[in-house]
């Protein structure tokens, strides 16, 4: 490896199968109509599911958390604690920073450490949307 180039890796079409699948599981669990989507690390949209009675407006939703937790490579329900710790005129400053999100339901997905991606959940109450997203990234990290 050189001085001015590095490896970085990407979630593979069959890995977003994978958490897709693993997301509308644990949604029939949950028994939520959600919408999934699956991006890479640069945010591009690998896979998308929305369930026939998902919420009008979930697909936009899911695919701005998973953007954002692939991005800034940190679960969107842990931006939305850490923006209420700021003040009112700061939290408004970082909200509009270009991709962050702070709803419920993006995690990024990761393997030995590193973010290949990440998974946006939106449909559910925002704890479900929580609880599928983790079930779906956790099950990339378990590999």
């Amino acid at each position: 490896m050189s001085d001015i180039r590095k490896v970085c890796h990407n979630l593979t079409l069959a890995g977003a199968r994978q958490v897709r699948d693993c997301a509308l599981q644990k949604a029939s669990e949950l028994r939520a109509f959600v919408s999934v989507v699956v991006v890479d690390r640069a945010g591009v949209v690998l896979l998308a599911e929305t369930a026939d009675n998902a919420p009008p407006g979930s697909w936009e939703a899911s695919l701005m958390k998973a953007k954002g937790a692939a991005k800034y490579r940190i679960a969107t329900h842990v931006t939305a604690e850490f923006v209420k710790t700021l003040p009112p005129a700061l939290a408004q400053h970082a909200l509009s920073l270009p991709g962050v999100c702070a709803f419920q339901g993006g995690v990024p997905i990761r393997l030995e450490g590193e973010v290949l991606g990440g998974v946006g959940v939106s449909g559910g109450s925002g704890e479900q949307d929580v609880a599928i997203a983790l079930a779906a990234a956790e099950s990339i990290e378990k590999q």
